[in-house]
């Protein structure tokens, strides 16, 4: 084995190797105050020779006499071992990612070699994997694997086994993957690497056991739900893909086919991610979109400032003017349109009818009232946690997420206002049977069930004749509420949606934001998630939103969304919580003039 790639496992996971009996009092230490400083777990300060005798001779149940009985192993097998033999056995059980155990495999999964013939560059990056397999496989991300390989490089001139030079021309030495080969066969193949990375979190010190392949690992995956899913993102991106894509040359087909994708579906009651799919083809692409790809959500953000009116005194019938309006910013001023040959409706809109037809005027206008902040403050604690800028463009979704926290985000409006904690892995068995982890439910009350109800109310419209997702109205059997979002030139396409018991995010967009995807939301993405929901849930009850209590119905006027007098020409009913339906009637139709409006 290549001793730089000894070197560099040794650098960055037990620097200290060669000099401790075994165990380390400064390691432990190091790791101590790092880990005050952080406030949370970011190092171990076990040994490389303590992960060996766990991984090798120990149950895993956590207690002083197993930690005792570590520390007595580990000083055993340097006296019966020397450092290098200590350090292959470890080597030979290191997970690497995408099922790679080993360096062996790790070397031929990434670069196709042996280990021996790794070049430094390629060393370091191998050694920089095994912190986060997830994050730092060059398959998913080559610019983290590369930032992390930096990290290695520079451990290595620390502990003296190369010169500055020599890490300088590693850094900058551009390394080739293989490819990661035809591995579909492998069920839910974004799902299985994401947990395998969730496991090494969750149990910490004892993650080294998932080396030694003796854990069982219980998921929240339903396969039913991933083949549905599967099969529907299938069909769905096969009619988005041009011909040339798919015939192309021998250059395109280097590339993962465009466009690309993600689906993620939650049980908004427990928090269990029933089905993920983080891209067409993961043999062709290992990049995680469900998780890692930050885009716009365009329209599909809107329902959490409608949610922020709700609670701040607005109404689903509190009505805005669709006209031309300019709002001064720090930058330039502003002047939003809706898409479409029209971009204006030029007369008043309700909040629900502006919602539904995915009004952007009315939109921003609600931005503007309410404030930004206030509109990020009920995206965070709803679920969104990646930054948001407080301008008034957000609302339109103008600032990037994932496709996972969308689905995450949404689940609230479906569960009565609850966030949920997702889950991925509800318990972990080492090969005794013992439980080392046991997943529970916790669902913390953050919007108004009511508010939650109207807006429900409100999105089970867009998939109607009337709104956004028109198109696909006719495939949906059961009650659905949904949101289509569509981004600047139609760049990416957004369908978020839910079931009482199944929440799912579809995202389609090609990798390159510059090259747009041509279509809308309801047109591209909302196919797939109609097929997946009538297919992953035609053999359960079709469930109905449960009305909440504090809700009041009222007739309105359909124009003007105050109450419904003799004589307005179209009427309907409108929810509302108990108190805040209006009191007086239309003043463009009834007796009673007013003087106030939203």
């Amino acid at each position: 084995m290549a001793s730089d790639l000894r070197h560099a496992f040794v650098a960055v996971e037990d620097s200290r190797f060669y000099q401790h009996p075994g165990l380390d009092p400064v390691g432990i230490a190091r790791a101590f105050i790092h880990n005050i400083r952080a406030g949370r777990i970011v190092e171990g300060g076990s040994t490389i020779t303590q992960q060996l005798a766990k991984n090798m001779y120990l149950p895993s149940k956590r207690t002083v006499g197993r930690k005792l009985a570590e520390a007595v192993l580990a000083l055993y097998l340097e006296v019966r071992f020397s450092k290098d033999e200590i350090l292959e056995r470890y080597l030979n059980l290191v997970y690497l990612g995408h099922g790679a155990y080993g360096v062996e495999a790790g070397a031929r999964l990434y670069f196709g070699k042996q280990a021996s013939d790794l070049s430094l560059a390629e060393a370091s990056m191998l050694a920089g994997i095994t912190r986060a397999p997830f994050y730092y496989s060059p398959y998913r991300d080559m610019n983290a694997a590369t930032r992390r390989r930096k990290t290695v490089l520079d451990r290595m001139v620390a502990e003296n086994y190369i010169s500055p030079r020599e890490a300088d021309k590693a850094a900058d030495e551009a390394v080739n993957v293989v490819g990661i080969g035809r591995r579909e066969t492998r069920s839910a193949p974004y799902f299985v690497d994401y947990v395998t990375d969730e496991a090494l979190k969750l149990l910490g010190d004892e993650g080294s056991l998932l080396y030694s392949g003796n854990l069982k690992i219980h998921t929240s995956l339903d396969i039913d739900f991933q083949r549905a899913a599967e099969k529907a993102f299938s069909k769905g991106l096969d009619a988005l893909t041009p011909s040339t894509e798919v015939e192309g040359s021998d250059a395109a087909a280097k590339r993962p086919i465009q466009p690309q994708g993600a689906l993620v579906a939650i049980d908004p009651r427990s928090g269990h991610v029933k089905a993920l799919i983080g891209g067409r083809s993961y043999s062709e692409t290992q990049f995680n979109r469900a998780m890692q790809a930050l885009r716009q959500p365009g329209s599909s953000f809107k329902p959490f400032f409608y949610a922020a009116a709700l609670d701040n005194g607005f109404t689903a019938a509190s009505a805005l003017p669709c006209e031309p309006v300019t709002f001064p910013t720090q930058r330039q001023p502003y002047t939003p349109t809706d898409y479409g040959e029209f971009q204006y409706h030029f007369r008043w809109l309700t909040l629900r009818e502006a919602l539904v037809t995915s009004c952007n005027v009315i939109s921003v206008s609600l931005a503007n009232i309410i404030g930004p902040e206030t509109g990020i403050e009920w995206a965070k604690q709803l679920g969104i946690t990646s930054p948001l800028g407080p301008n008034l463009s957000l609302v339109l979704g103008t600032s990037e997420v994932t496709p996972f926290e969308m689905a995450l985000a949404f689940a609230p409006f479906a569960n009565g206002g609850k966030r949920i904690r997702p889950i991925f892995i509800t318990s972990i068995e080492d090969r005794w049977g013992r439980k080392l982890y046991q997943a529970r439910v916790v669902a913390r009350q953050v919007l108004d069930p009511r508010t939650a109800f109207i807006i429900t109310d409100i999105l089970r419209q867009v998939v109607s004749q009337w709104g956004t997702a028109g198109a696909v109205s006719s495939t949906i059997t059961r009650p659905v509420a949904a949101k289509t979002g569509s981004t600047q030139n139609y760049a990416d396409a957004w369908f978020v949606g839910y079931t009482p018991d199944l929440v799912c995010s579809v995202y389609i967009g090609n990798d390159d934001p510059g090259v747009p995807l041509g279509k809308s939301g309801g047109t591209a993405a909302g196919p797939i998630f109609a097929d997946f929901i009538e297919n992953a849930l035609q053999d359960r009850p079709a469930l109905s939103f449960q009305t909440p209590r504090g809700i009041a119905r009222a007739e309105i006027c359909h124009e003007t969304g105050y109450l419904a007098s003799p004589t307005c020409p179209s009427t309907r009913w409108e929810l509302f919580k108990e108190g805040t339906q209006p009191t007086y009637e239309c003043p463009w139709h009834g007796a009673f003039p007013v003087y106030t409006r939203y």
